[in-house]
């Protein structure tokens, strides 16, 4: 049975004793002469630099307006009707952000193609739009043009952009990237990287003109 006695020696230090003394006094001396600095003149590490607050929201509109149409006619004879489920305005610029976007083209006042798409920004001073995510251009006679963004010049009339495009007319497919086209795809030019599919048969189009 192991004894729960505890002998210390009270007597002089063993020279293990001495060193550990001696190690601790030269810690305190240290610590009170260098209180900015490691013991051995080596700086301490820097403080963690404060964390910045986030960024602010984006601004709000200054105004916010639901279910709009916009009409843009010659002499009383109606051009294009662009409505959005929901446009954003500031008061700074120029352009309006549109959400929901369905613009129907006219000629003769009679309806000819419907562009949508998700999202859109149009000029209130030049009439010009660009639209973006799931654009579709469908025409009256069954012509149809899937792409992501598109832009719309007032001035010429034409659509026109630099991603890839999905034209087709019933069984007719043609694939490229950048465009230019009328409203009502009557006619339609693809750039460049140009494919086709017609009545079953593939090739490449030159110079990507639709059918």
């Amino acid at each position: 049975m192991r004894s729960g006695r505890i002998d210390r020696d009270c007597g002089s230090a063993r020279p293990a004793d001495q060193r550990l003394a001696a190690l601790c006094a030269a810690l305190l001396l240290c610590a009170a002469l260098l209180p900015a600095a490691g013991c051995g003149g080596e700086p301490r590490s820097a403080p963690p630099a404060p964390v910045e607050a986030p960024a602010t929201s984006e601004r709000a509109p200054d105004q916010i307006l639901f279910d709009t149409t916009i009409t843009d006619s010659n002499e009383g004879v109606r051009r294009w009707v662009l409505a959005s489920d929901r446009l954003e305005k500031y008061l700074d610029q120029d352009e309006a952000q549109l959400h929901g976007v369905h613009m129907e083209f006219f000629q003769a006042d009679t309806l000819f193609s419907v562009l949508t798409a998700a999202r859109g920004r149009a000029s209130q001073r030049s009439g010009n739009l660009f639209v973006w995510d799931d654009v579709v251009v469908q025409a009256r006679d069954g012509r149809r043009l899937e792409t992501q963004e598109l832009s719309y010049d007032d001035r010429s009339g034409r659509l026109s952009n630099e991603v890839f495009n999905r034209f087709t007319r019933g069984a007719d497919v043609m694939t490229g990237v950048g465009m230019l086209a009328t409203p009502g795809l009557d006619y339609f030019e693809l750039k460049r990287e140009v494919d086709a599919t017609v009545r079953g048969g593939t090739g490449a189009a030159a110079g990507g003109e639709g059918p």
